[in-house]
């Protein structure tokens, strides 16, 4: 709550300049991030919630504090992954949005940060600081679910820590680009299922909804975890406490669909984008060949059922677990491999071993994040075709995956790590 009022108090501080004319240096903005850095370890210092997981929650700050400042001030040292034309093209968008006074028909994104920069000025490093926050808030969401998740607090406090570190998913935590927002929408939403899962209360399920929709504001494959949260109900027997089809689940499934139906076609343009330009089986699967990180050839096309049949899984493997090493082209893909491919893979693994002990204990929340991380995939699977936009795009899902692995380790795996307590 402190750090929130201290935001809210830095937009009143920037506003007063900028509306004044005034013209505000990096010097300005890097105090101001400071300031607030101290607002978060308190309020970090006083959370009994996170208690368990603060020093790695510190960590993960201060890591992608470090990895922001390295890419603005740093580029003529290394510059970082994906941060090149997509990211300059979100921030040209941003600022047009401003120079336009809000006029400008720009993408939810740019929008957003358009919003946001019409108040605090247009620095690309506070707004970039910003898209850091919504990725350490993600984090703090993802340590909170774990917080009530029966698990060892050794595994709870290495699987903060790991997520944290994680370089790839932390690069892309700092640069102007969209996955942190989508990671954070789509973190909650499954925080909100979480707990309808738990407690079966309606409210729960509609904020997850809703979250899962902002998720699909940004970016319109989001919605597939949707698809996720209808097979569970569908499958899910709340009253027996187990995964079997029945009478009851059906009729909700189905309203929902038909509030899904709905919003394509009243809002297909906004929310479903991506999915208002199919008009074919053919149009599903993407095929470009473009770019050198292209493994359109390896993993065929929609053309058909029996080829969506085919391709499935050759798609699903390419997306979690490329750029495998015969694709790689450059210390990038070398980091994407190590720090994201290897943690999905081992993620997947973990999980099918876990199913297979019989091991009851949080069982039922862990096929649930199964069958959402599946359909979320599936999704964008089938709308990839080269290793640097899966490596993107499944960071968006990182968090998903984060709890499954939380989920199915054993604590004699999980390392011994304290960093504060």
């Amino acid at each position: 709550m402190i750090s929130v009022i201290t935001l809210i108090l830095e937009f009143l501080v920037l506003f007063s300049s900028t509306s004044g004319g005034f013209l505000i240096a990096d010097y300005t903005y890097i105090i101001l991030m400071f300031v607030f850095t101290i607002a978060f370890m308190m309020d970090l210092l006083i959370s009994k919630k996170l208690a368990y997981a603060r020093g790695e929650l510190f960590f993960a700050y201060f890591w992608r504090f470090f990895l922001l400042f390295f890419d603005i001030y740093g580029k003529n040292v290394y510059n970082l992954p994906n941060s090149g034309p997509d990211a300059n093209s979100f921030y040209r968008e941003a600022v047009a949005y401003v120079l336009s006074n809000g006029s400008k028909n720009a993408g939810s994104f740019a929008t957003i940060l358009g919003s946001a920069f019409r108040i605090v000025g247009t620095s690309r490093l506070y707004g970039q600081f910003l898209i850091m926050l919504m990725s350490v808030l993600a984090i703090c969401i993802f340590a909170r679910v774990l917080s009530e998740l029966e698990l060892d607090l050794r595994v709870k406090s290495w699987a903060v820590l790991l997520l944290g570190f994680l370089p790839n998913y932390a690069i892309l935590s700092v640069l102007f680009l969209r996955e942190a927002p989508v990671c954070l929408s789509l973190t909650y939403s499954v925080y909100c299922f979480y707990h309808w899962l738990k407690d079966g209360k309606t409210w729960s399920f509609l904020l997850a909804f809703a979250a899962a929709l902002v998720g699909a504001w940004f970016h319109s494959g989001s919605v597939a975890v949707v698809i996720g949260y209808i097979a569970v109900i569908m499958l899910y027997d709340r009253q027996k406490g187990r995964y079997r089809p029945n009478m009851r689940s059906t009729l909700p499934a189905v309203l929902l669909s038909l509030v899904l139906i709905y919003l394509y076609l009243n809002y297909g343009d906004t929310l479903f984008g991506k999915f208002a330009k199919v008009d074919s089986l053919e149009d599903i699967g993407n095929t470009s060949e473009y770019g050198g990180s292209s493994y359109a050839q390896y993993v065929g096309n929609s053309a058909t059922p029996l080829n969506m049949l085919i391709f499935t899984i050759p798609r699903i493997i390419y997306f979690l677990f490329s750029p495998f090493p015969w694709q790689w082209r450059g210390l990038s893909d070398i980091i994407a491999f190590f720090f994201s491919s290897l943690f999905y893979l081992v993620t997947v693994i973990q999980a099918l071993r876990y199913l297979r002990s019989g091991n009851e204990k949080n069982r039922i929340v862990l096929i649930a994040l199964l069958i959402v991380a599946a359909a979320t995939t599936f999704v964008f699977a089938w709308g990839v075709s080269n290793t640097g936009t899966a490596a993107r795009h499944r960071e968006k899902m990182v968090l998903i995956y984060g709890m499954i692995y939380a989920i199915s380790l054993e604590p004699k795996q999980a390392p011994r790590v304290i960093l504060m307590r």
